[in-house]
């Protein structure tokens, strides 16, 4: 059988000489073997992570690739001069803030998961992450809010005009540990059953959010608000529409829920910064405080992790820890925290 014929090469000449084509980055992160897709369809992930890793894994591979590493060759120091790199790098729309250490060892989880996925394929001999050691990261600072000053948020919503109905439900929501964007996620659909549904969530932290009652009046509120102005309310509709002349009636997206919380902190003239988060690390606080068991604060919080959840907490865990104590010693019978029970070699000491 005859063979085709060969597909032509045509060459580019300048002054009588080839000119030679470089190799963009993306050309040459893909002229290695590319075993990133066949590892992210191997696991398991939740959307948002995967897209997550192939950041990582892309931008480590784009990295490589200055130097002609491939994934075969890379070796401890290739992977410690990266987490030096990576130091040096800073946010995107950060002002020049270099990348949280949280960031720089969320790259580094990507790599490593990648590599022990590759010792295990058999495509490497040897995993050049084993010895690889995190950031630290420092000391998580206090985000919840004292009770007073969400009252002082609260008191300021009257003052929010046509607002008001949609930013009572919003803050009451805030208050019950829900993200920002996972509100402006729901649909009215996902609220029933005094309860919200939360699916898509970060890290695969689905699940359904029991509201008090105090919550559920403000949402039937709100909604009640929104059928009476002829506003859709059915269950596909967004949960939170905005109100602004350009786009009213449309989705109320993160920002708007951001600018409600900025918005109401301006009004009652409070300097910290405040924003929607900090009231999700309130709700895990305050319930601990208030003697809820933390395991089933975590479950309410959507939280597997327990280092994450203990960000979240780490103040009311203290505080309980402290009363504990005071509890604990009042009703000692040991004698070794005084009380009842004295060592008669101290008598009639000062």
């Amino acid at each position: 059988m005859a063979k085709p014929d060969p597909k032509p090469t045509f060459l580019e000449f300048h002054n009588g000489q080839p000119v030679m084509k470089s190799t963009s980055p993306s050309q040459a992160v893909t002229a290695q073997p590319d075993w990133i897709d066949e590892f992210l369809a191997d696991r398991e992930l939740r959307p948002r992570t995967k897209q997550a890793y192939t950041r990582h894994l892309r931008q480590f591979q784009a990295w490589l690739s200055q130097t002609d590493t491939t994934w075969v060759d890379v070796s401890d120091g290739d992977v410690t001069r990266y987490k030096t790199y990576l130091k040096t790098l800073h946010k995107a729309n950060g002002e020049g803030k270099p990348l949280a250490p949280a960031s720089i060892n969320q790259a580094l989880a990507a790599i490593q998961s990648f590599f022990k996925w590759l010792a295990r394929k058999r495509y490497i001999q040897y995993n050049p992450t084993l010895a690889l050691e995190k950031v630290t990261e420092p000391p998580a600072e206090v985000k919840d809010l004292e009770v007073s000053v969400v009252q002082q948020l609260e008191a300021m919503l009257p003052y929010r005009g046509e607002r008001y109905c949609r930013d009572r439900a919003i803050f009451e929501v805030l208050k019950h540990g829900l993200r920002a964007n996972e509100i402006a996620s729901r649909t009215i659909g996902d609220y029933a059953s005094h309860a919200i549904s939360i699916v898509d969530a970060k890290w695969g932290s689905d699940g359904i959010v029991p509201l008090s009652s105090t919550a559920c009046e403000a949402l039937d509120s709100y909604l009640g608000w929104c059928l009476q102005q002829g506003l859709a309310t059915h269950a596909d509709a967004p949960l939170f529409i905005s109100l602004s002349n350009r786009n009213r009636g449309q989705r109320l997206g993160y920002k708007g829920i951001y600018d409600c919380i900025k918005d109401l902190a301006k009004l009652a003239e409070l300097e910290e910064n405040i924003h929607p988060h900090r009231l999700r690390h309130t709700f895990g606080t305050q319930l601990i405080l208030e003697g809820m068991n933390p395991e089933f604060v975590r479950k309410l919080m959507r939280i597997k992790s327990m280092s994450v959840f203990e960000r979240y907490t780490r103040r009311a865990l203290e505080h309980k820890a402290h009363d504990s104590f005071y509890d604990t010693i009042q009703t000692s019978q040991s004698g070794l925290f005084g009380g009842k029970a004295t060592s008669p070699d101290l008598e009639g000491c000062p």
